[in-house]
């Protein structure tokens, strides 16, 4: 298997692995109390987990992109998804209250998810340098 395709296996995992714990914990979200352990992963977890998804899609479309690019253009995503929810024209309000598009652009600006936002970018960053440093690299043959 190509390093290509490892990496892109690899950022399909996380892709697949990270929606389903995101909606779990945002489906916990409602009412927890975040001075304890579950409660502050229901808060933010979610909200953590959002940007890990956008840089391993990145990293799943265009495999050879360095991860200063990936890690830029997901802080880029992320945040200006997150502040534009300070902006709130008619058509943005009446896209948000559809069910999909509302879940992607969000209803309500938070600071909390702009560290959640910065917080996820730097944490796949991290997991990108551990899988291309660990997982990836080719076997060298002894001589």
């Amino acid at each position: 298997m190509s390093k290509k395709t490892r990496t892109r296996w690899l950022a399909a995992i996380t892709i697949a692995t990270v929606i389903p714990i995101g909606l779990l914990a945002r489906s916990y979200r409602t009412g927890a109390d975040s001075s304890t352990l579950i409660g502050f992963l229901a808060t933010y977890a979610g909200d953590t987990l959002w940007p890990i998804m956008f840089y391993f899609m990145g990293r799943f479309c265009s495999p050879k992109a360095s991860r200063w690019t990936l890690l830029i253009g997901t802080l880029a995503i992320t945040l200006t998804l997150e502040f534009g929810q300070l902006w709130n024209p008619p058509l943005l309000l009446w896209l948000r209250q559809q069910p999909v598009i509302g879940f992607i652009l969000g209803n309500h600006f938070i600071w909390s998810d702009v560290v959640c936002c910065v917080t996820g970018a730097f944490c796949a960053w991290l997991i990108d340098v551990y899988n291309h440093s660990y997982v990836i690299q080719p076997k060298i043959k002894n001589s």
